[in-house]
């Protein structure tokens, strides 16, 4: 059955937190926006046993990654738990972002229709092979969010650094680099100065990269982190209805 109006958000996610390790890089991302992001940006939809355990959720999070696509997460333990919450919390024909462990695929297949797939890697910083690496052009600001960002520019080449979320124990960092400003060592430079901001927070820096990136892989194991076997989908995807209900 699903849980019956919990007071709040808040509540909701004391539900579920059962369901999510937040302390392993395997959940990591999933328990950002389950039960870490903006509240006020954030829907749960839960289905609970009869002895008020959470038998799975689906989460559809308001992002600034796409204005008009929200992003959806979800851990559920069949694809009829599954496919009963996602007809609760989308809407057929509406097309959204797939973010969710790669385990959590194979029970979507019957309600979304999916494009772009795409699996990342997870890899987890250690702190033992980390070795900082200085560069007095690297700049330290703040994204809009106030996130913590880090930046090399000369004329119109530039390379950033910085967080795409971040949880109470755990941070996603990007790295960007202009085409004219490779070859020149500034994304490991950037890359490394934001890994050590990270760091200085008290949270663990992670990576997520596609298994085909070789340079982002290569940067990545440079700089200490190493790859926790944990893989993520993210992708386009449209919701179709529920399969019961299909045809």
């Amino acid at each position: 059955m699903s849980a019956a109006n919990p007071v709040s958000i808040h509540e909701q996610r004391r539900l579920i937190r059962q369901l999510l390790d937040d302390s392993s890089p395997d959940d990591a991302p999933t328990a950002y926006y389950a039960l870490f992001s903006d509240p006020t940006r954030a829907t749960l939809f839960i289905e609970t046993t009869d002895s008020g355990q959470a038998a799975g959720f689906v989460g559809r999070f308001q992002t600034g990654i796409d204005l008009f696509r929200p992003l959806v997460t979800l851990r559920c333990q069949d694809a009829g738990i599954a496919a009963g919450l996602l007809d609760e919390a989308l809407t057929p024909g509406r097309p959204y972002l797939l973010f969710a462990k790669l385990n959590q695929l194979a029970l979507v297949g019957g309600s979304l229709h999916i494009n772009n797939e795409r699996i990342l890697l997870i890899y987890q910083l250690d702190p033992a092979r980390f070795h900082p690496e200085i560069n007095v052009l690297v700049t330290h600001n703040t994204a809009h969010d106030g996130t913590p960002r880090c930046k090399i520019s000369s004329g119109e080449a530039e390379a950033v650094a910085g967080v795409n979320w971040q949880s109470p124990a755990f941070a996603e960092i990007y790295v960007h680099t202009d085409p004219s400003a490779r070859h020149r060592g500034w994304g490991g430079n950037v890359a490394a100065a934001i890994t050590q901001t990270v760091l200085d927070s008290g949270r663990i820096p992670i990576y997520l990269v596609e298994n085909h990136n070789e340079p982002s892989r290569r940067l990545a194991e440079h700089l200490g982190f190493v790859d926790t076997g944990a893989r993520q989908v993210f992708a386009d995807a449209t919701y179709q209805g529920h399969p019961g209900r299909q045809g």
